[in-house]
This record gives structure tokens, sequence and C-alpha cells, in this order.
């Protein structure tokens, strides 16, 4: 029996070069914009991989495909800032391996049209990218840092091959080099007080400064607070993840809002593993559509061999993070959706959704959490925001309003990308 990835695999090849999508007219839909919070029924129109003009009435002379979606809301694609295009992973060594180019099918389905990895094997990621700029490949759109900048034997090395800075000299090397290849963020780690080796606060500055003189943003992986305070310091533009040694202050969220440093939580990657455990989160049809069986399986099986004790360590660190976030949002903090997907309790393209609902539970406005997905996304990446006249033509049609209930992200009735109707 052929695998479903090997099936997203051969779609990826045999679909080859982009025929020009017709243009489409969506017809009677109600228009969500969360960049300016607006909620209007206008008919959109689309022709290759923009957004052509929002319209009241419907052309007489319309030659292309005329979608009616009346009683449906259309949302922006959705961006996930952080992830790793491995695969699924699961309890038990279970994976599901897709890399780059089968994930950015896998995600479509989700509602994810653009995805930035933030690090892999560079040559892959590299190559799949300019096959997919040079329209030779389709799938989600594919952001990445490439490489992971770090201290030798720091975090990222465990994982395969990456690029470690020793030296000032080293820095700048590393940084022309990615400027070359057109990397879309610098991705840095700081470990300060941590297991591994950590990029010290002077080569965080330095780096960071290099980055800038190619006006390239900066994306620092943090683990403690300490490293959170080196980040601001060296004026980073973004830091991901939440601190697991502690709670991360109010005081210190404001710091970060007021240097305008924006944070991907990824608390899904923190919590959602407790969840997938003993919750029915994975019942959900879209969890079953982006990952195979055994996957969502193995944390059943983990889950009845977990012993008490274990379930309350996690349930502890689970509240902490929550309570992290929390106070990010009280100190209106920028915040940018990402899934950190090819880790264990998450599932690419699904868990983007989770992400939103997460930032609804601890306080954040659907509104707030569609932006982080959408048109912050596409600010942090320079990218074109909205469903207005030369916007992306990518974007999720769904059954019922995510305003409502944000939930609703994962009623998806269609989604279309650069143009062209996936499901």
């Amino acid at each position: 029996m052929i695998k479903r990835t090997t099936i997203f695999m051969i779609f990826s090849c045999v679909l080859g070069p982009f025929a020009h999508a017709e243009p489409i007219l969506l017809t009677n839909g109600t228009l969500l914009e969360p960049s300016t919070q607006s909620v209007i029924k206008q008919h959109l129109l689309l022709d290759g991989d923009r957004i052509i003009s929002r319209l009241e009435r419907i052309p007489n002379n319309f030659m292309g495909k005329q979608i009616d979606i009346a009683g449906k809301y259309v949302i922006p694609g959705l961006i996930d800032m952080h992830t790793h295009a491995f695969g699924n992973r699961a309890p038990n060594t279970k994976t599901e391996t897709m890399g780059p180019s089968t994930t950015a099918q896998v995600v479509l389905h989700a509602g994810v049209t653009g995805f930035v990895d933030l690090f892999g094997n560079e040559q892959r990621l590299f190559e799949h990218r300019r096959l997919q700029h040079a329209k030779l490949i389709t799938g989600a759109d594919i952001y990445a840092s490439l490489s992971c900048l770090t201290a030798p034997g720091g975090h990222c090395s465990q994982f395969g091959k990456t690029r470690t800075i020793s030296n000032e000299q080293e820095a700048t090397r590393h940084i022309a080099e990615l400027a070359k290849k057109q990397a879309d963020v610098i991705k840095l780690v700081s470990t300060l007080e941590g297991k591994l080796p950590s990029l010290t606060a002077h080569k965080l500055e330095y780096t960071i400064k290099e980055a800038k003189k190619y006006g390239i943003k900066t994306i620092v992986h943090i683990h403690t607070l300490a490293d959170i305070e080196n980040a601001i310091k060296a004026k980073a533009d973004a830091i991901t993840h939440l601190p697991d040694d502690t709670v991360l202050p109010i005081d210190l969220a404001k710091t970060l809002a007021e240097n305008g440093i924006a944070v991907i939580p990824t608390t899904s990657v923190d919590t959602d593993y407790y969840e997938f455990l003993f919750s029915n989160v994975l019942e959900s049809p879209l969890a079953k559509k982006v990952a195979a069986s055994r996957i969502l399986g193995a944390y059943a099986v983990s889950a009845s061999n977990m012993t008490m004790k274990s379930k309350h360590k996690i349930k502890r660190r689970t509240n902490m993070y929550y309570q992290s976030l929390a106070n990010l949002i009280a100190a209106d903090v920028k915040l940018l959706a990402g899934s950190d997907s090819g880790n264990y309790g998450t599932l690419q393209g699904f868990t983007m959704h989770r992400e939103l609902e997460k930032f609804v539970s601890a306080g954040q406005s659907p509104w707030l959490a569609l932006a982080s997905a959408t048109s912050y996304a596409r600010e942090f990446l320079n990218r074109p925001t909205g469903l207005n006249k030369n916007g992306e033509a990518s974007l999720v049609i769904l059954n019922s309003s995510p305003i409502e209930d944000i939930k609703n992200s994962q009623d998806i009735f269609a989604v279309i990308h650069r143009g062209k109707l996936i499901n």
C-alpha cells in the first residue's frame, strides 16, 4: 500500500510547473480582515498570485471561475512562523517523515499557506525554496532561516549539521553567506544557564548587528529569562519559545513590548503533549486529515503507560507556560503564531489552529489571534497583508466565524493558494 506521505510527494512532482490559475470570483462571502478588525460582505476577485479587487456587484462579463460562498467567511491564509518540516513525531519512536515539499502540500489542507522553517537541512531547504520560487513545485510558501546560528555544541547541533559561531569573523561570514542565499530570517540560539553551550551576550549582539546590515530580521531561540534579557539588549526582532525555568513576569513582558520585540511563544509544543494524552483534541477531523492514524494512536498508548507522578509534573509545567502566555498578552506584546511542528505534541498544519486557541484562552481577542497568523506574520516577513487589492491571493474559506469562536478556524470549506483552489 502506498503511504499517505508518498502520495503527497507524487502530487508535488506530477503537478509540475504552475499553470496560470484562471481568475476566481468569490461571491456573497463575508470578508474578515484582521489588520483592521473589519467585517464586510463583498465579492472578491482573484487572478494569479494577487487579489484584483473587492466588488459590490458581480461583473456581467466575468469569464473565470465563480464560487458562491454565501454564509461563509474568508480570512487571509495562515502563516506558521516557527516550524520544522521534518514531519510528525509521536511517542515510542513513531515518525511520519515528510520533508519540506511534502509538508508544504500537507499543511495547505489545514489552511496554512506559508511557513517559516527555523532549522533543517540547509541545502535541502534552499533547493526546495528555489524550486518553488521558480514555480516548479507547489505547496505552501516556504520561508526559512536555512540554518541555525549557535555556539559549538549548542542547541540545534544535536539535530544535524548547523552553523556555529566561535568569534566575530565566523559570525560575519555566516551572515554574509546566508544573506547571499537569501535567508528570509536569521535564527540565533541563546541558552544561558542551560546544559548546552550558548552564544555569549557579545556574540549575540554582534551577529544581530551584522544581520541588520543586510536588512534581515532576527529571531532568538530562548530557554530562560536571562536569554530574553540578552535578546532585548541585542535588539533582536523577535524571540521564540517561552522560558522553561519559570513564569515570564509581567514586567519583563512589558519591556519586550516597549522595545518592539515580537514573541513566537510556540505554546502548543510545550502544552499540547499533555492535552494530546488526556483530552479529546486528537478527535478533531482536521487532525485526522493531516496526520497518519498511527501517529494519533501513539499518544493514547503513551497516556495509558504514564505514571501519576509524571502526569502531575507535565500538568504543572503546562500551567507555567499558560501563565507566561497570559502575561505576554496582558502586556500587549505582539504575538506571532508558530507551532514548532516536527516535535512531540504537534502536528503539521493542525497545531497552528491549536496555537490560536491557546492565545484566546489566555486572554487574547480572536481578532488579534488571527492577526498573529496573518497580518502580523506577513508584516514580519515583509509581505503584502490583508484581503485588499494587490494582497496575496492565498486565503481560507471557513464554514463558520472564527470571531465568534476561534475553534471555527478548523472548520475549513476551502483553501485558495496563490489564486489556485486547493480543496
